[in-house]
């Protein structure tokens, strides 16, 4: 899911102001998803993601690097795929992924705000929330495979980001939500610069990324660099107070805008390292 912001003309304020609304309004959302559905996690619990199972920190780093893993051999299989000219099974593949997280995270978040009403338990509740959370999934194959209305692809798949950026800060063990970002933040510069993720970007055919990216103005965001960019300060509004947020949030924040702006030296650049290291470290002194 990570990806790599991208630029082709000379940056400007007004782009980088673009680029951080978007940022930003992506962060507010997760923030008030994490809210709205903190007390079903907090009855829940955290779930485990991975082969490994236990409390130890090593347990989290070992699921954190499986996760890595997997997403490195997708992108390998995306990778073939396109270098096979198969990009109709490409766009497939990018469709169920992200569409499958689209409805689930929407239904969980709808049924959150249902259930705040009287009328919550009457019999046409649940078919209206499924309703409701096709509709991100629908858009997202209307976008991958017709055609990609920009500010309608930005809209959901900025909505889709916040909601997965919300869930993993949520639900994941507090060591492993840490360990997360920070591994991702190292694997995508190899990603990036030497990896699979660079073959993909140049070998893809304009449009095949439609929902793996988000266009804004003369950049172009990895969508997986917005869940992380979001996922943070959820991290610090689940388990901390509101001043840590602002301060992570405002961390993160610095990091996006400094990462877009060294694009006016190179085309590409990962996403990630600076705005997770800042974010991390705001974090790291904030539980201290």
């Amino acid at each position: 899911m990570s990806g790599e912001p991208e630029v082709r003309k000379k940056v400007t304020p007004r782009n980088l102001a673009a680029a951080l609304a978007l940022v930003f309004a992506v962060q507010v959302v997760a923030l008030w998803i994490t809210v709205l559905n903190k007390p079903v996690y907090d009855a829940v619990g955290q779930i485990s993601v991975g082969p490994f199972t236990g409390s130890a920190p090593t347990v989290s780093i070992g699921n954190a690097l499986t996760l890595v893993v997997l997403v490195f051999a997708t992108t390998l299989g995306l990778v073939w795929l396109i270098r096979k000219k198969l990009v109709r099974s490409f766009k497939a593949v990018v469709f169920l992924a992200v569409a499958f997280s689209a409805f689930a995270l929407t239904w969980f978040t709808i049924d959150g705000i249902f259930s705040n009403y009287s009328w919550y338990g009457a019999s046409y509740v649940l078919p209206l929330e499924l309703a409701i959370a096709a509709v991100p999934a629908v858009v997202i194959g209307y976008t991958i495979f017709f055609h990609n209305y920009w500010i309608l692809s930005t809209t959901i798949l900025g909505l889709i980001s916040a909601e997965v950026g919300s869930f993993f800060a949520s639900t994941l063990p507090l060591d492993m939500a840490l360990f997360l970002p920070l591994l991702f933040g190292i694997y995508d510069i190899y990603a990036v610069f030497r990896g699979p993720l660079k073959q993909l970007v140049s070998a893809a055919p304009a449009g095949a990324l439609a929902g793996m990216s988000v266009k804004t103005g003369e950049f172009t965001l990895g969508l997986g660099d917005i869940v992380f960019y979001s996922m943070l300060p959820s991290i610090a509004l689940f388990y901390l107070r509101p001043l840590n947020t602002v301060l992570t949030l405002v961390a993160v924040d610095f990091g996006v805008v400094f990462t877009l702006y060294l694009l006016t030296r190179r085309r590409l650049l990962p996403g990630l390292p600076i705005p997770m290291a800042l974010g991390l470290l705001v974090l790291a002194i904030s539980f201290l």
